[in-house]
């Protein structure tokens, strides 16, 4: 996989993500999941699969309106079985709306790509 690859999946998974696809979320983000969000106090917030996939499934389930796929790059790299992205997202999430600087780690294990770790941090 190269760099290019790597922001198409990306984007992939954003908007699958965005509208709710509760086997797309699945699938594409490893069991071993580290989501870390730090706020703009600084404080830190931690989320695994598990949790995420019940955020999405209730989203679904709710009928909610997608989520914007609203989505800056600024980085993406490929080394081997690891990648990694660097963007800003603009969230309209009620306990946390605005926009946030996101990485993704991405790891190839069991013959496909899955976020291995998500961090966040708010952007003024």
């Amino acid at each position: 996989m190269n760099s290019e690859q790597l922001i198409a999946l990306t984007k992939e998974l954003i908007y699958e993500a965005t509208h709710f696809n509760v086997p797309y979320v699945k699938q594409i983000y490893a069991d071993k999941l580290l989501i870390v969000k730090v706020d703009e106090n600084g404080g830190v917030d931690t989320m695994n699969k598990e949790q995420l996939v019940g955020f999405v499934q209730r989203n679904h389930d709710a009928n909610a309106t997608p989520f914007s796929t609203k989505t800056e790059f600024h980085y993406a790299v490929c080394d081997g079985n690891m990648g990694m992205v660097i963007i800003t997202r603009d969230l309209e999430l009620k306990e946390n709306p605005g926009r946030k600087f996101f990485t993704l780690i991405w790891e190839y294990l069991d013959e496909r790509w899955q976020v291995v770790k998500e961090s966040s941090v708010v952007r003024n």
